[in-house]
């Protein structure tokens, strides 16, 4: 290797030593805002989705709850309530309905060890229960109960409703099990994944399955948590010594949250814990989550 490559490598070495200290300096009380916002929004939109959730949410509903480490800024979490996931960042939104296997659900029960493909093949075959004559309606209703303007996000946005209505199955190419709107944001400049606002539903059970927003939270008013670096400023030794009511004050400070009657994680238990969907061994990775 030449000098200069050598420098080049110490450099990403020194990097890359620097980004994982920084990404171990997640501060409890930045874990405990965001793991409660989390909790607050599925007791508040799950019902307005009609989401088959049980609410207010106890530590018996939950099945996966992960606050990443805060890194540059920037964070990212997921919550899973029953088989539905919730993912959040600064400002993106992810919902996904799982199958009881902790895989993508399409929309009927998955059969063990089913893989992805086989599982489209099978909801393939069965009757349709909705149509595209419906999908515009039912997507951008999902999204109005979220709080999403609709109207105004379509200015900027452009619709496509079912972009990809065919399924290549054993018998050619059937109506995909699979319907889809999306918004495609024309302004993005470059390559984002979360460019397009994206509703998925089954058309079998009519179920939703998936949502993607990747500008959820940076358009809204209230954004899901406020001045981040002062929340992350807070040093655990601070964050352990703070009363009931002190704790309570964080989330009305930075995340705008008056709560009265929802579960609160303790500090004695973890805020990261996982098992697989049915709560029995480890977890199956090969999900669509982040």
């Amino acid at each position: 290797m030449t000098c200069n490559g050598s420098y080049r490598a110490a450099v990403i070495l020194k990097q890359a030593t620097e980004n994982r200290k920084s990404m171990l300096q997640a501060p409890l009380a930045f874990k405990y805002v965001i793991a409660v916002a989390m909790i607050n929004f599925v007791n508040c939109y799950a019902p307005r989705l009609h989401l088959p959730v049980d609410v207010p949410i106890t530590r018996d509903h939950i099945r996966f709850l992960n606050v990443s480490p805060l890194y540059r800024g920037h964070y990212s979490a997921r919550l899973q309530i029953e088989n539905y996931s919730f993912s959040f960042s600064e400002s993106m939104l992810l919902v996904n309905h799982l199958a009881d296997d902790g895989l993508v659900s399409y929309g009927i029960p998955m059969e063990p060890h089913e893989s992805a493909l086989a599982g489209m093949e099978r909801a393939s075959r069965m009757k349709y229960s909705m149509n595209t004559n419906d999908l515009y309606l039912v997507a951008s209703n999902y999204l109005f109960k979220l709080g999403v303007d609709v109207a105004k996000m379509e200015k900027t946005r452009l619709l496509k409703v079912n972009k990809y209505p065919m399924f290549h199955s054993d018998r050619g190419w059937v109506s995909n099990p699979l319907l889809t709107v999306e918004w495609e944001d024309t302004n993005a400049v470059g390559y984002n994944p979360f460019r397009v606002m994206e509703v998925q539903v089954s058309a079998v059970s009519g179920d939703l399955l998936h949502i993607t927003d990747g500008s959820y939270f940076k358009d809204k008013e209230q954004p899901f948590v406020n001045d981040m670096d002062k929340l992350a400023s807070i040093s655990d030794d601070e964050f352990l010594k703070y009363s009931t009511l002190e704790r309570s004050n964080l989330l009305v400070q930075f995340a705008g949250l008056h709560c009265t009657n929802m579960y609160y994680p303790g500090v004695d238990e973890p805020l990261y814990f996982r098992t697989n969907a049915s709560g029995h061994g480890p977890e199956n990775t090969n999900t669509k989550q982040n």
